[in-house]
């Protein structure tokens, strides 16, 4: 049974989340966090929309956004490190572009990264129903 995440981590993903400034209507945020050698790494992403019906049936749309990068480290108490990835690396790079800040939130160490686009093993959070019209969460 997986572990619920700590309440600052849950805090700081949902500070986070806020952050990123959707240009349309945001499909809902995915996040993934692990302890590794005394780091969290927290990472976030919107996921995509499925189009049901219509002429793009089973097309799949990210969702698009942009983010306060400035507002982003002021939720750190000290920041180490702010990195751009601006292209996937190889194939197996599943984190793909994605900004990176590593510093400290309360007494933890974090590295926190969030992703231009959702990674490539998750379904779509959301089904655009183009016949009713609504939308459907899908996670």
């Amino acid at each position: 049974m997986p572990m619920s995440p700590p309440a600052w981590l849950k805090e700081l993903a949902d500070s986070a989340a806020l952050l990123m400034i959707p240009a349309d209507v945001i499909a809902p945020i995915g996040c993934h966090y692990c302890y590794v050698d005394r780091v969290w790494e927290i990472t976030l992403f919107a996921s995509s929309t499925q189009i049901v019906g219509g002429g793009q049936d089973g097309e799949v749309r990210r969702s698009r956004f942009t983010l306060d990068v400035p507002g982003l480290m002021k939720l750190f108490a000290d920041v180490k490190n702010v990195l751009w990835q601006a292209h996937e690396i190889g194939e197996d790079d599943e984190l793909g572009p994605h900004i990176a800040v590593e510093g400290q939130y309360g007494d933890q160490d974090v590295c926190l990264r969030i992703l231009a686009f959702p990674p490539k093993r998750f379904a779509s959070g959301r089904r655009a129903i183009v016949y009713v019209p609504s939308w459907e969460e899908t996670w």
